[in-house]
């Protein structure tokens, strides 16, 4: 993630999603062509949902993606979304978030919103110490269990959420194998949503907001000797 002015270099961010969810709308699930040809020259890869006994078809999107696959987007009878592989910062996903949900909103006519989420998923590269995970040098999270537990953890999964004036913000932590099987790392997941009464021309203030209260976690979560690492200042 980004600070308000700094893109940190060594960003461990995987993948940024914002979505939006909505009434099932048969204009969008009959139409979703329209979508595809207006973006179809930067987002050219289709990709169809696989049918899945006892899954409503209806209800699973399509995905529309860059070649390089840095973005896509997704879009079914309820809901559409944004994600980026390649964060360059806010602003630019910012920018390309609104301009394809501007082509949504002039399609579909959506008014009303049930949901919107953004999502940021962290991936920390760690190496174990006495087959300990080093969650200290990462993250600002202690644990106190009785005298008797030790809280050096060879495993982790921890989710918490918290509350927000305009919404809630779920976090999850655990260690994950990365696909090579060579790299340990620390899966750093938020996932910031609003729900009820929404409306879609606030989705920009919807998205300012989730991105300024995910940030201010991340940013008070990591170490400071972290901080240093992901601004390419240092090693831990």
């Amino acid at each position: 993630m980004d600070s308000t002015n700094e893109i940190y270099s060594n960003s461990p961010l995987g993948e940024t999603v914002f979505e939006i969810r909505f009434p099932g709308e048969p204009r969008v699930e009959c139409n979703r062509d329209q979508l595809y040809e207006r973006i179809r020259k930067e987002y050219s890869q289709v990709f169809i949902p696989p049918v899945v006994q006892g899954s409503v078809v209806a209800m699973e999107p399509y995905r529309f993606e860059k070649e390089d696959a840095s973005w896509g987007v997704m879009l079914s009878i309820n809901k559409m979304s944004v994600y980026c592989k390649k964060y360059e910062g806010f602003a630019l996903f910012k920018k390309e978030a609104l301009r394809l949900f501007s082509i949504f909103g002039e399609l579909y006519k959506i008014k009303h919103l049930q949901r919107t989420g953004l999502r940021y998923i962290n991936i920390i590269p760690f190496t174990r110490k006495n087959d300990s995970l080093p969650l200290q040098d990462y993250l600002n999270v202690k644990i106190n269990l009785p005298g008797v537990m030790l809280t050096d953890f060879s495993n982790l999964n921890l989710i918490f959420v918290s509350k927000t004036p305009g919404g809630n913000i779920t976090t999850r932590i655990q260690p994950m194998m990365t696909q090579d099987k060579k790299q340990e790392a620390i899966v750093l997941d938020f996932d910031y949503a609003k729900e009820d009464s929404l409306i879609f021309k606030n989705i920009e203030v919807y998205l300012d907001e989730s991105h300024s209260h995910t940030k201010a976690l991340f940013e008070n979560l990591i170490t400071d000797g972290y901080k240093k690492v992901i601004k390419g200042e240092g090693l831990l």
